[in-house]
């Protein structure tokens, strides 16, 4: 019932990278005729080592933004909290029926049990296992999609937990989220919304975070400068929105 995926990017291999990439470039070509289109969401921090990998594969940079689930929040439970920092740029993809791929690096192992009864030790972030289940619940249920999965927690049938937390929601949590409920598109089952893990190699160490943070902004900066977006400084791009002015700040 868990969206996870082990995914590989050490630098010895790609493939599992450059295959993700494929399929998100089938799917960005598929949009004009209604198609998924694929978004890839770094957790931040230690999601940033996603980042050299998947542009390596091919992955466009404005195909990448950011969210956070924090780990705390999974361990206390804080439900109400980490439904505050799903973000809007998520929300809005996940209901118009996008695929949004979240990516994490854990930095302590566990034992799990497969459904064979096999055990493997893996470092699968709690952010992964734990966050992104609970946004699913959620967001399927106050969207009133039709595909209500059983959360499960590491074997544990948790629908009650979940349940029982909405319940304790405020209307103001709930309308945050119930705002997207409108744009949902038809036919949506349910949210299409993956984890992606792998062990962390940099757990951290900010600065080599902040590197590789800068090294995807220079990629979004050059790609400006040569009209690979049309949203670089000066490009006269918002002349063409009728009737729009700007105001500079004070």
């Amino acid at each position: 019932a868990m969206h996870m995926h082990m995914l590989r990017l050490d630098g010895t291999t790609l493939r599992a990278a450059t295959r993700l990439a494929a399929q998100a470039r089938c799917s960005v070509a598929s949009c004009a005729g209604g198609g998924i289109y694929t978004r890839h969401y770094i957790n931040l921090s230690n999601g940033v080592e996603a980042i050299d990998g998947l542009l390596s594969a091919g992955v466009a940079p404005e195909a990448l933004g950011v969210c956070r689930i924090q780990s705390s929040q999974c361990e206390s439970q804080d439900f109400s909290g980490l439904l505050a920092n799903l973000d809007h740029d998520m929300m809005l993809h996940l209901a118009l029926g996008h695929e949004c791929r979240v990516y994490d690096f854990g930095s302590r192992g566990a034992t799990w049990v497969a459904d064979d009864g096999s055990a493997e030790p893996l470092y699968v972030p709690r952010a992964i296992w734990w966050g992104l289940e609970w946004w699913r619940y959620a967001l399927n249920d106050i969207w009133r999609l039709p595909a209500q999965r059983t959360p499960i927690l590491r074997g544990v049938n948790v629908e009650r937990n979940f349940r029982e937390a909405l319940g304790r929601l405020s209307k103001k949590e709930r309308r945050r989220v119930k705002y997207y409920r409108p744009f949902t598109r038809d036919g949506l089952q349910e949210v299409r919304l993956s984890g992606y893990y792998a062990p962390a190699e940099t757990d951290g160490e900010r600065q080599l975070h902040r590197s590789a943070l800068l090294g995807l902004s220079d990629s979004l900066c050059r790609r400006a400068e040569v009209g690979g977006t049309g949203s670089g400084r000066g490009s006269g791009s918002e002349r063409e929105v009728r009737g729009l002015r700007t105001r500079a700040g004070q």
